[in-house]
C-alpha cells in the first residue's frame, strides 16, 4: 500500500517560487452554479479551487501548473451529462470531479466510461456508483452503506428496538435502508424495522408522512430527509411533537452541516444523533486548523460549512494519485490510485483497489444541542469509520 501525502496548505509566497513547467495539467469541475444545489455546489468548487491554488504556489504537480474549468450542473442528470461531456470534448481536460447528488453523480460516471476519462466523485453516495464499477470512476466521498450503516450502529448504541424509517423514495433513500439493514445484521441486532415512510423526494407536505411516524409504536426513528429539505420537515414535525415522544433518533442526509444549523437556528430539535461531512469544531488537529484558517479567509466565515471541504479532499485525492503515478496518463493514474493512502484533513484515507475504487471515508455524528451561539451544534462528536460497513 502506497502512502502519499500531497502538500496543501504551505505558504504562498514560498510555494510561488517554485518552478512550473510544460502543459497546464487540466481538471474540470461540474457542480451546480444555478438551480437546485447551487449554492452548496459553488462552495464545493471552492474546495477544489483552494487545492489546486495551494498546489500551484507549491510547484504543481509533475512541475507543471494545474488549471481549473467549470461547467454548470444544473442539479439534474441531464444537465450533469452535458456538463460534463462539455468538459472533456470542449475545454479538454485530463481529469473531472463532480456530482452534488445521485442522480448527477451516475450521469456522470456514465460519461468517464464513454470518454474513458478518470472521474472523481467527491459528493454523490449511491452505492449504485460502486455497484456499477468502472476503471475510471473514483469515490471519495462516503456511500451510502457507510452512512446508512452508521445510522443503524448508533440506534443500535442508543437500545432502539422497534424502527421508523422516513426515507425520499428514489436512489439515495433506498440505498440508505440497504446500508442500514446490511449494518443491523452484521451486528447481530435484534431491532426490526415496524414501519416504512417513503416521501417523494421535493414533496412540501410532510403531514401525512409525519402521522405514519406519530401512530407507530417506534421507538427509534433512522431518516434520510437530507441537507435543506430537512428545513420544512423539521418545523413541520416539531408542530406536531414528533420530536418530543422520547424516540431515539438518527437522521441522515448531512443535517448536522452548518448551512442547516444555522438555518433552522432554534428551530433544529435538540437530541438527534445527524452527521455532517465536516464541523469546523471537530476535529482539533494541525490538518483541519490550518485548513480552516484558510477557508474562514476566502469565505469571511468563522464558521464555515462542510462543501469546501469535501472538493477540498477530491482534489487532495486526485493530486496524489498523479504524483504516485509521476504521470498524467489516464492507465498511470488509475493504477497508482487503486489502493492509495493518501493524507487529507480529516486523516489518512485509502482508495480501494481494482473492482471497488471507493476511498474508506467514515462520517462524522453527534447529537444535536444548545451552544454559546445562535444555532444548535453537535454535541458528543465521533468519526464513525467506514472500513467495516462500507461494502
Amino acid at each position: 500500500m502506497l502512502l502519499l501525502g500531497v502538500t496543501l496548505l504551505a505558504s504562498t509566497v514560498a510555494g510561488s517560487a517554485l518552478a512550473q513547467e510544460g502543459e497546464p495539467i487540466r481538471v474540470g469541475v461540474a457542480f451546480p452554479q444555478t438551480g437546485a444545489g447551487a449554492s452548496q455546489g459553488s462552495d464545493t468548487a471552492l474546495g477544489i479551487e483552494m487545492a489546486i491554488d495551494e498546489i500551484n504556489a507549491n510547484g504543481g504537480l509533475l512541475g507543471r501548473p494545474v488549471e481549473m474549468f467549470w461547467r454548470d450542473s444544473k442539479g439534474t442528470p441531464a444537465d450533469a451529462t452535458i456538463a460534463a461531456r462539455d468538459l472533456i470534448t470542449l475545454d479538454n481536460v485530463d481529469f473531472f470531479l463532480g456530482g452534488y447528488n445521485s442522480g448527477e453523480t451516475l450521469a456522470m460516471s456514465e460519461v468517464a466510461l464513454q470518454e474513458e476519462v478518470i472521474y472523481v466523485a467527491p459528493v454523490g453516495k449511491t452505492i449504485q456508483l460502486t455497484d456499477n464499477y468502472h476503471p475510471y470512476q473514483f469515490r471519495i466521498a462516503a456511500n451510502t452503506n457507510t452512512e446508512g450503516g452508521s445510522a443503524a450502529l448508533i440506534l443500535e448504541e442508543l437500545g432502539a428496538q422497534k424502527i421508523c424509517t422516513i426515507l425520499f423514495d428514489y436512489a439515495y433513500g433506498h440505498d440508505l435502508l440497504k446500508g442500514f439493514e446490511k449494518a443491523l445484521e452484521s451486528a447481530g441486532s435484534d431491532a426490526e424495522i415496524v414501519t416504512q415512510v417513503w416521501p417523494a423526494l421535493g414533496v412540501s407536505d410532510y403531514t401525512p408522512y409525519i402521522g405514519e411516524v406519530l401512530n407507530s409504536d417506534c421507538d427509534g426513528v433512522f431518516s434520510g430527509i437530507w441537507s435543506g429539505e430537512f428545513l420544512a420537515f423539521a418545523k413541520q414535525a416539531s408542530s406536531f411533537g414528533l420530536f418530543d415522544m422520547g424516540k431515539h433518533w438518527a437522521a441522515a442526509g448531512e443535517v448536522g452541516s452548518q448551512d442547516i444549523m444555522e438555518q433552522l437556528g432554534a428551530d433544529m430539535p435538540n437530541g438527534i444523533w445527524t452527521n455532517s461531512y465536516e464541523v469546523w469544531y471537530y476535529p482539533d488537529t494541525p490538518e483541519h486548523n490550518a485548513y480552516l484558517e484558510k477557508v474562514r479567509e476566502l469565505t469571511g466565515s468563522e464558521h464555515p460549512n462542510p462543501w469546501p471541504s469535501v472538493g477540498y479532499i477530491g482534489m487532495q485525492a486526485l493530486a496524489a494519485g498523479i504524483e504516485a503515478a509521476g504521470s498524467t496518463e489516464t492507465d498511470a493514474v488509475i493504477a497508482a490510485m487503486e489502493g492509495l493512502s493518501f493524507a487529507s484533513l480529516v486523516g489518512e484515507l485509502t482508495i480501494g483497489g481494482e473492482g471497488d475504487h471507493q476511498a474508506n471515508r467514515g462520517q462524522y455524528w453527534g447529537v444535536t444541542a444548545d451552544s454559546e451561539h445562535p444555532f444548535k451544534v453537535l454535541d458528543e462528536v465521533r468519526y464513525v469509520p467506514a472500513d467495516d460497513i462500507m461494502h
